[in-house]
């Protein structure tokens, strides 16, 4: 009898405890969320998609690509209202957005562009369009803000931060099995612009730098495919990359890595352009991996304090 009560009484306090709890960490959750501060997160998005239809659409009719950068966002909204446009500095999903932040109270809006570079016409005319900074095409016009007076900040890119270099690590280090004996080949995207393209390398060397001293590789090198540059000038990137490749597997194993946001883009399309050489590759992007948030929210942070 008294075990069956004590039991009881063992119960009941544990239910107690465990709704005070929740009832803690639910204040809590709702005193973090910053009202004054709105974050706009900007990212390329899979085909045909935009944040007019994402608030429409079901999660899961969303593209993958779409998905992952959500789930890797979604984290941050216990601190902060958080609105995402979709599309390469498109004024309409942005204007979209920041009217979305204005509605829930923001005053001051953290612009975050989950893209692989700074160095991109995508990053200078979304700074265009935010009035950030001026630029020399005309259509680019200033976006308006027609409830409050929003203060706008910027942050960089994802370039050579080292939470990015530890995913890359990550990536390496899973398929790798005699770092001595293995040369990695990361591959991004880049941009059309030679010039820009050169900026490009050099922030990746970078990370390559501290994916070959962390993983003890025998070594790292870098590259980019430049998709959507004219027809000559892919047929040259994947010239570079194939060479790469051949001559890193005379004396060694290779393994390539995709330097890419997300999945259900351009990586499929690698092993097209290896074809018939020996390398090791599992097509597995930046996302999903916690770091992400991680940078996102390190960033805001860093931008909020200067």
């Amino acid at each position: 009898m008294f075990n069956n009560i004590l039991r009881i009484k063992l119960t009941l306090f544990a239910f107690i405890i465990a709704l005070q709890a929740f009832m803690i960490d639910n204040i809590c959750l709702s005193s973090i969320v910053k009202s004054d501060i709105g974050i706009l997160m900007l990212a390329h998005g899979g085909p045909s998609t935009r944040i007019i239809k994402n608030k429409e659409n079901k999660y899961d009719q969303l593209p993958l690509w779409n998905k992952t950068v959500i789930d890797a966002i979604r984290p941050l909204e216990k601190k902060y209202n958080v609105e995402i446009a979709f599309g390469m500095a498109d004024p309409e999903t942005i204007q979209v957005a920041i009217d979305r932040l204005e509605e829930k109270g923001a005053k001051k809006i953290v612009a975050v562009p989950l893209f692989i570079s700074s160095y991109s016409s995508i990053i200078e005319n979304t700074a265009i369009l935010l009035g950030l900074r001026k630029g020399p095409k005309a259509s680019l016009k200033k976006l308006t803000s027609t409830k409050n007076s929003v203060e706008f900040v910027m942050t960089s890119a994802i370039d050579s931060h080292p939470l990015i270099a530890e995913i890359l690590l990550d990536r390496a280090t899973e398929l790798s099995k005699n770092p001595d004996d293995e040369t990695v080949i990361i591959i991004g995207h880049g941009p059309n612009d030679p010039k820009q393209n050169e900026k490009w390398l050099k922030e990746m060397m970078v990370l390559a730098s501290f994916v070959k001293g962390k993983g003890g590789f025998k070594d790292v090198k870098v590259t980019t495919l430049r998709d959507d540059a004219p027809k000559e000038i892919r047929e040259k990137a994947t010239m570079i990359l194939r060479k790469m490749v051949i001559m890193a597997g005379i004396k060694g194993n290779v393994i390539v890595i995709p330097h890419l946001i997300a999945g259900g883009g351009i990586e499929s399309g690698i092993p097209e352009r290896l074809k018939g050489l020996n390398y090791a590759y599992n097509g597995k992007t930046l996302l999903p991996h916690e770091n992400i948030t991680r940078w996102i929210d390190v960033s805001i942070t860093h931008a909020l304090q200067e």
